[in-house]
């Protein structure tokens, strides 16, 4: 089994076990609380420094928690922002919302269009 192999089998059964723990109680996390159980750590699975564990200088982080975005001249903050090896733009937002919260409110509609 090569390298990569079990890296993808370790993050593979780390998600798993991180659904299956959400999966008992759903509905009773606020936003934060599934930010910090489950949010963070599957992007760490993935590979992700969510933490900063090994990119300590903050002008050299790939992902950037609560981070502000600029839109039409309002200051808004997208919950996370990964960034490219450049450490400036943006490759993706990650927006968490708080589980079994509805989507369809116009706020919500105008993170997805304006993250995006």
């Amino acid at each position: 089994m090569s390298q990569s192999d079990v890296v993808f089998s370790t993050a593979l059964r780390q998600i798993a076990a991180l659904v299956d723990t959400f999966q008992s109680h759903p509905h009773d996390y606020s936003e934060a609380q599934a930010r910090k159980d489950f949010i963070d750590k599957f992007w760490i699975a993935l590979g992700w420094d969510v933490n900063h564990e090994r990119q300590t200088n903050p002008y050299e982080q790939e992902v950037k928690v609560e981070r502000d975005v600029s839109i039409s001249g309002r200051a808004r903050r997208a919950d996370y922002a990964f960034l490219a090896a450049n450490f400036r733009d943006v490759r993706f937002f990650v927006e968490a919302k708080r589980p079994g919260a509805g989507l369809g409110t116009p706020d919500d509609c105008f993170q997805v269009v304006r993250y995006g």
